[in-house]
Protein backbone atom coordinates (compact mmCIF):
# COMPACT_ATOMS: atom_id res chain seq x y z
CA UNK A 1 0.00 0.00 0.00
CA UNK A 2 3.05 2.37 0.81
CA UNK A 3 4.77 1.52 -2.50
CA UNK A 4 1.70 2.71 -4.05
CA UNK A 5 1.23 5.79 -2.45
CA UNK A 6 4.65 6.63 -3.30
CA UNK A 7 4.40 6.00 -6.49
CA UNK A 8 1.07 7.52 -7.35
CA UNK A 9 3.24 10.89 -5.51
CA UNK A 10 6.08 10.35 -8.04
CA UNK A 11 3.74 9.92 -10.81
CA UNK A 12 2.03 13.29 -10.03
CA UNK A 13 5.15 14.95 -9.28
CA UNK A 14 4.34 15.67 -5.74
CA UNK A 15 7.38 14.22 -4.14
CA UNK A 16 9.17 16.78 -2.59
CA UNK A 17 9.32 20.19 -3.37
CA UNK A 18 12.13 22.46 -3.99
CA UNK A 19 11.94 26.23 -5.05
CA UNK A 20 14.23 28.36 -7.35
CA UNK A 21 15.89 29.71 -4.51
CA UNK A 22 16.43 26.39 -2.71
CA UNK A 23 17.71 25.06 -6.08
CA UNK A 24 20.33 28.32 -6.42
CA UNK A 25 21.33 28.29 -3.23
CA UNK A 26 22.30 24.25 -3.65
CA UNK A 27 24.20 25.25 -6.67
CA UNK A 28 25.76 27.95 -5.15
CA UNK A 29 27.09 25.69 -2.09
CA UNK A 30 28.66 23.29 -4.43
CA UNK A 31 30.56 25.97 -6.98
CA UNK A 32 31.81 27.66 -3.64
CA UNK A 33 32.84 24.93 -1.10
CA UNK A 34 35.52 27.32 0.40
CA UNK A 35 34.56 29.27 3.40
CA UNK A 36 35.71 32.62 3.24
CA UNK A 37 38.34 33.85 6.21
CA UNK A 38 35.33 35.81 7.79
CA UNK A 39 33.32 32.78 8.16
CA UNK A 40 35.81 30.39 9.50
CA UNK A 41 36.47 33.10 12.28
CA UNK A 42 32.54 32.65 12.91
CA UNK A 43 32.61 29.12 13.00
CA UNK A 44 35.62 29.34 15.73
CA UNK A 45 34.06 32.07 17.73
CA UNK A 46 30.48 29.98 18.04
CA UNK A 47 32.38 26.76 18.45
CA UNK A 48 34.34 28.36 21.54
CA UNK A 49 30.92 29.87 22.83
CA UNK A 50 29.62 26.35 23.15
CA UNK A 51 32.08 24.97 24.43
CA UNK A 52 32.21 27.26 27.30
CA UNK A 53 28.12 27.22 27.70
CA UNK A 54 28.36 23.16 28.02
CA UNK A 55 31.49 22.55 29.95
CA UNK A 56 32.06 24.07 33.39
CA UNK A 57 35.03 26.58 33.28
CA UNK A 58 34.82 27.29 37.22
CA UNK A 59 36.17 25.42 39.60
CA UNK A 60 33.61 24.85 42.35
CA UNK A 61 34.13 26.91 45.79
CA UNK A 62 35.21 24.95 48.95
CA UNK A 63 34.43 27.60 51.12
CA UNK A 64 31.08 29.63 51.01
CA UNK A 65 30.63 33.84 51.84
CA UNK A 66 28.58 33.00 54.81
CA UNK A 67 31.31 30.32 56.43
CA UNK A 68 33.02 33.88 57.75
CA UNK A 69 29.98 34.87 60.03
Amino acid sequence: MFNVINSLKTWLGLDFYTSEIDHFLTNFDQKHSKLSESQILEINKYTRIYQLRDHTTQKEQTQSFWDKF
